[in-house]
């Protein structure tokens, strides 16, 4: 969908349309802990995050590619982008923790 750019600190309610807007604004807004543009490509980085579900008031969310960051860094920091922005989620989580791994991180391409 199209982003949703807000400033921290303004905020919309909980619903799946709003955290994909999000979502994407976020990719954008931190767009270089990410492999969307074709320099961060170009350097090896091909990370992406991708919307999986709502658990009740929890974001689920997939890490796919290689990042510059450790993949908790990213997570954290695409959390507080999502709940700067909508405070009734409690937390923005993977769907398998072992995304988490510098394991998965190194096999990525």
């Amino acid at each position: 969908g199209e982003p949703l750019f807000l400033p921290q600190g303004e905020c919309v309610p909980l619903t799946e349309d709003n955290v994909q807007a999000l979502l994407a604004a976020c990719r954008i807004e931190i767009g270089t802990m990410f492999g969307y543009t074709a320099e961060n490509r170009g350097v090896g980085i091909t990370g992406g995050v991708d919307y999986v579900e709502m658990d009740g008031p929890m974001v689920v969310v997939t890490l796919k590619g290689r990042f510059w960051h450790q993949r908790p860094t990213v997570l954290a920091r695409v959390g507080a982008y999502i709940m700067g922005r909508i405070p009734e989620v409690v937390d923005v989580i993977v769907y398998d923790e072992y995304e988490l791994s510098d394991e998965v991180n190194n096999a990525a391409a």
